[in-house]
């Protein structure tokens, strides 16, 4: 069933423009237009600011429009979504059935979530409700002010111990190793099955209540795992439903810092997605929580997440804030829990010239970005391939910094990259790319989907 955007369409009758034109300014297709007031899809960040001025409206007003029609995915009878039966059964449509926004806020709860999400129900739709507003900034509510409460488990399945819990965690530093290397797509199947096998285990094994509590942050990592690796598939509403679930794990295990480090996590994801202000909430309400827990790197972390979403905002004072407080955060300590890896001097200065250059300070931007591309290990590929892009947008823009030449070259280098990656992000980054530089003439991209793989031909325009 089509969810149709009526105040979408009619509003774009009203100022005068057809789907040819308003695809024209903004910079897309015709059909994506169409696809958009059909719910089918919705306006990626990077084009809703060409379409508010087209549209004549605030931002609030189109997501309002945008929100009449949530993206649904057609499917031929008999194909199934989550569940056996009918497609309109499916709980996961509606935030007020969603088991994993529903169920108590404690371990039996949280356990029916993780399972319902690994194998209760069949996961197999891509566009899973996108939860916004309330819906999604209430976990991070439940999870502030509840305490863990008591955890016990059944008496009848076989005995677990600690040691079990170790070897699932020994194995989740080379699914981020593959994740970093080859996108989140190669990973994702093999962190869901982790996640399914944990929550069996807490569903059906025996074990005391510190085991328990162990196996509890195993499921939230391998959760966030999952959260992270769904993202960069985009497929949003899955990893949303990961991520919750891991916080609630995190919040059974009694691991504060953890659930802060998935929070944030959340809030990137809400923030490129055009939701900076629930973002916003999302990182205050990590940084009050975790008071008294927190290493300086999660706190670098925190506040470069949280400059993010503030550029997003277009706040220009607090975002550069965040982004020296990010700064004086970022070297590491031996306190520091290992799901930080990622948190070094090379991520932390290129993001935060990306958020520089989101606010417009495109050469102060340039000039972090490529000091920070310079810092990176090569096992980051994905990070140095968004990092290239970026700095092609960077140098393509008006200012000192401006260089076409540099910026088509910085372009070639992520494509080149990106060959290698099963990242639909990362792809979606070098279309954004490609428009940006279409009008300089300097970059020809083409590329042509089959599947849910790829193929990239690109050349340098004659």
């Amino acid at each position: 069933m089509k969810a149709k955007r009526r105040a979408l369409a009619e509003r774009r009758e009203m100022v005068g423009h057809t789907q040819e034109t308003l695809a024209e300014f903004v910079g897309v297709e015709p059909t994506t237009v169409g696809r958009w007031e059909r719910g089918e899809t919705s306006p990626q960040p990077w084009s809703r600011p060409k379409l508010v001025e087209a549209l004549g409206v605030s931002v609030e007003q189109l997501d309002t429009m945008l929100a009449e029609g949530q993206p649904v995915e057609q499917e031929p009878p008999g194909a199934g979504g989550f569940l056996d039966s009918d497609a309109a059964e499916d709980p996961f449509d509606d935030p007020e059935r969603d088991p994993v926004l529903i169920t108590p806020w404690h371990h039996r709860g949280t356990v029916e979530a993780a399972v319902l999400l690994s194998g209760g129900v069949r996961v197999k739709r891509r566009d899973i409700l996108f939860l916004t507003g309330m819906a999604l900034t209430a976990p991070a509510h439940q999870w502030l002010i509840h305490d863990p409460g008591p955890l016990m488990s059944g008496l009848a399945g076989r005995r677990v111990s600690t040691t079990l819990a170790d070897r699932f965690t020994d194995m989740i530093p080379e699914l981020r190793a593959m994740d970093d290397v080859a996108g989140g797509g190669s990973v994702l199947s093999l962190a869901q099955q982790q996640f399914g096998v944990v929550a069996e285990l807490l569903d059906q094994a025996s074990y005391d209540e510190p085991t328990g509590r162990r196996f509890h942050v195993v499921l939230a990592e391998l959760g966030q795992l999952c959260g992270w690796a769904a993202y960069d598939d985009d497929q949003q509403g899955l990893a949303q439903r990961y991520y919750v679930t891991a916080l609630r794990a995190a919040h059974s295990g009694d691991d504060r810092p953890l659930g802060a480090h998935i929070l944030s996590c959340i809030a990137e994801q809400a923030a490129r997605q055009g939701r900076p202000a629930e973002a916003v909430t999302l990182i205050e309400t990590a940084l009050a929580g975790v008071r008294g827990q927190q290493t300086p790197r999660l706190l670098a972390e925190l506040h470069i997440r949280q400059a993010c979403a503030l550029a997003a905002l277009r706040d220009v004072s607090a975002c550069t804030t965040a982004v020296s407080r990010a700064r004086a955060y970022v070297e590491p300590r031996e306190e520091d829990p290992p799901w930080l890896y990622w948190v070094r001097r090379a991520e932390i200065t290129s993001f935060a010239g990306i958020c520089l250059l989101q606010v417009g300070q495109a050469d102060q931007a340039a000039a972090l970005i490529e000091e920070g591309i310079a810092l990176f290990d090569e096992s980051c590929v994905r990070d140095r391939q968004i990092c290239l892009a970026r700095l092609a947008e960077a140098l393509a823009q008006p200012g000192k910094q401006r260089d076409l030449d540099a910026a088509a070259g910085r372009g070639m280098e992520a494509i080149r990259l990106a060959e290698g990656l099963d990242s639909n992000r990362s792809a979606d980054l070098l279309r954004d790319l490609s428009h940006q530089l279409s009008p300089h003439a300097k970059v020809e991209c083409e590329t042509s989907w089959s599947g849910r793989g790829s193929s990239r031909r690109h050349r340098p325009s004659p």
